[in-house]
């Protein structure tokens, strides 16, 4: 198959190098930046200078961007975006993490096009992206998803089909809003020890042991202890998806009190200078000064 791939940051570059190492297909790729695209080219990718020139004669186009303002770029811009440069027939895939309104207004643009279209973001982070074992969370028609799933199989070793175009976006936004709920809250306890008898470690050590702590929880927990926080899923991105999340629940009239205040401890993260570090960083917040 004729790919295309758009964005190559941590997550893109590693989808986009996994579909090459099959073999399967023809790949092409654009990036802002065209750094990130040499270790591709010197892969095998054919390297194009616009979105628009990278998704010509592609059947499937798959892109992997930050947010919202990035998606509009890339696919929308007259004069250098990948819809209008799209054969009719051909899919758009687009797999970033980005508010459910604008996967329904890219859905709707595609169809005007004659373009089928998927929000299909994903879980998981650049190991599972490295494994082939990212979660995918499809919208869209199911035939259509149908039609793609073994070009993802490859990149994921599961494909929800969750509804109509929006629908991925929207579980995605779910998921990781209670991800971030729990971490912000395992960083609030390990700030509520201090000064008392319990010993950190200890405490989380026992915590994690707990039916009552997630995986996720227990294993972000003990990172916690570090202090270091070399990203894999930044405070900025975290807070980015709070934001989509918050939004779209306000836009349908639907309470969110506990994710509207993690979005604001995340917000806080990034304003004490926070935000490139990973989620597990905003026990910064916390604990002060004093050293687990």
């Amino acid at each position: 198959m004729k790919i295309a791939v758009l964005g190559l940051g941590a997550m893109g570059a590693r989808m986009a190098r996994r579909l090459l190492a099959t073999g399967e297909h023809d790949i092409t790729v654009w990036n802002r930046t065209a750094e990130a695209t040499r270790p591709l080219a010197d892969a095998g990718a054919t390297v194009a200078s616009t979105p628009a020139a990278a998704v010509r004669q592609r059947d499937l186009v798959i892109s992997m961007l930050r947010d919202d303002d990035a998606g509009r770029t890339v696919w929308l811009d007259p004069d250098t975006g990948a819809l209008a440069a799209m054969a009719p027939g051909a899919t758009a895939v687009d797999c970033s993490t980005v508010s459910p309104a604008f996967a329904a207004e890219l859905a709707s643009r595609c169809s005007q096009h004659g373009i089928d279209f998927l929000d299909a973001p994903v879980l998981g982070s650049r190991h599972q992206a490295d494994a082939g074992t990212l979660i995918f969370l499809i919208g869209g028609q199911p035939e259509v998803a149908h039609r793609v799933e073994p070009v993802l199989r490859h990149l994921g070793g599961a494909v929800h089909h969750m509804g109509p175009a929006g629908t991925g976006s929207r579980m995605k936004l779910l998921v990781n809003s209670l991800f971030a709920v729990q971490i912000a809250t395992v960083a609030e306890l390990i700030g509520a020890v201090h000064d008392t008898d319990l010993e950190v470690t200890r405490a989380i050590e026992v915590l994690a042991a707990t039916p009552v702590a997630s995986p996720a929880a227990a294993t972000a927990a003990t990172a916690m202890l570090g202090r270091t926080f070399p990203a894999a899923f930044p405070i900025e991105l975290v807070a980015k998806d709070l934001h989509y999340a918050v939004g779209d629940a306000a836009a349908r009239r639907a309470t969110v009190p506990l994710t509207r205040t993690a979005a604001d401890t995340y917000q806080r993260a990034i304003s004490r200078g926070h935000g490139p570090d990973n989620i597990t960083g905003v026990v910064q917040l916390f604990r002060g000064t004093t050293v687990c």
